[in-house]
């Protein structure tokens, strides 16, 4: 799974509580009529002697994987292509496989655990993904669920698979998605209807990450559903990570966190209130880029459009901007040494450059690196970190440990 900096989602929840029974490990769960218990040894669903009481479940069942288990559905296990049941509970750390086949469930879908579909047909009238609960798709699988609840699980639609969701999730509302891990790593996640706000009502619990080319979201026409995007609030995340692109119709605003790893093409201006967070690794293209106090714009790549910065810059690396970079005296100028911001025309300069070191690695006395590089200048810093002198050329600053 992948997500901001570490490419690592979270995720914190308590393991239910644990009894032991029969020499099995089962979770406390709702009350169950078929339990999987695997004592065929073969991970076949269809196998009697693999459930309590030995009878493969049917359309009245309510059945229950335990943690620590994994189950092969239809299309895995040899068996009928087709399974009807009442309900189904997946602890955490319970498995749940199914193929390309067809699962009704009566009711409803609770999974702490995982669930894979290979090219599976679901249908229930509710499913519930709470922390920390995973559907991954492969293959072209869909579900059809008018109450489907991922207000901190995961759906993962991996390489060269497809999910079509039926209805919008319970978090998709209005064109403001509020919950959830939407992670489509080189596969295409396909909803009724387009993304305009994604937002986190608990931190950092709605993340979008699109990794890997060809890496998509879209309507049920097959238009990009994030191309109506015009805001990511606070603590909410968006991901491009690899070669994932994506173009956003109009101007778009982010108190959240927003990692360009990829390509992201913003047809009008970026702008980061107070709070956000870029980082970038790849390319951003806007007609403006407004980093507001309070913000941070960092990493390497490059920035193709102009930067007026109010909040902090920090390259890591090589940062290039393709048009001018205005600092205001509010705004810094933040880098490790060693790090460049490459400016192709104007800097227009005001307020700090901070010089952060490596601990591990300091540098020693009249070691030098170029900070910034330009096409025209104007201005001055007015700070420079202590313990460290400038000197300003015709296209460059260059700073030097005293």
């Amino acid at each position: 799974m992948k997500t901001h900096c570490t490419k690592h989602f979270l995720r914190a929840a308590a393991l239910p509580a644990l009894i032991i029974y029969g020499g099995n490990i089962l979770a406390l769960a709702q009350s169950c009529s078929a339990t999987w218990t695997g004592n065929a040894g073969n991970g076949s669903w269809s196998t009697a002697s693999n459930w309590s009481p030995r009878k493969v479940p049917g359309p009245t069942s309510d059945v229950c994987i335990p943690t620590f288990t994994t189950a092969d559905g239809a299309g895995l296990d040899g068996s009928s292509s087709s399974i009807s049941v009442h309900s189904i509970q997946v602890a955490e750390g319970g498995s749940l496989l199914f193929g390309s086949g067809n699962l009704s469930i009566t009711t409803s879908l609770n999974n702490q655990g995982f669930i894979t579909l290979y090219g599976t047909t679901l249908s229930a009238a509710s499913i519930s993904l709470p922390s920390p609960g995973e559907i991954d798709v492969y293959d072209t699988s869909s579900i059809t669920c008018p109450a489907l609840s991922n207000a901190a699980g995961t759906v993962s639609v991996g390489a060269g698979g497809t999910l079509r969701l039926a209805h919008n999730p319970v978090q998709l509302q209005n064109g403001n998605l509020s919950g959830g891990n939407w992670l489509v790593s080189s596969g295409v996640l396909i909803l009724p209807s387009d993304i305009s706000q994604i937002s986190a009502p608990v931190a950092y619990t709605t993340v979008v990450s699109l990794d890997g080319t060809g890496s998509a979201v879209q309507d049920a026409a097959g238009h990009n559903a994030l191309a109506t995007l015009t805001s990511v609030g606070p603590t909410a995340v968006l991901a491009l990570f690899d070669s994932a692109s994506l173009t956003v119709a109009q101007s778009l605003t982010s108190q959240g966190i927003i990692d360009v790893s990829g390509s992201l093409t913003i047809n009008g201006t970026y702008t980061q209130a107070s709070g956000a967070g870029t980082n970038m690794g790849g390319s951003l293209s806007a007609t403006s880029v407004i980093v507001q106090s309070g913000s941070n714009l960092g990493g390497n790549g490059t920035v193709a459009s102009s930067i007026t910065n109010n909040g902090t810059v920090t390259p890591q690396g090589i940062l290039a901007v393709t048009g001018n970079y205005a600092q205001a005296g509010g705004g810094a100028l933040t880098e490790q040494f060693g790090s460049t911001l490459q400016v192709s025309l104007n800097a227009a300069l005001s307020g700090p450059l901070n010089v952060t070191v490596n601990p591990k690695h300091p540098p020693k006395s009249g070691a030098t690196y170029t900070a910034l590089t330009f096409g025209s200048l104007s201005g001055s810093f007015t700070s420079l970190t202590a313990g460290y002198t400038l000197t300003t050329n015709a296209t460059s600053i260059v700073v030097r440990k005293q």
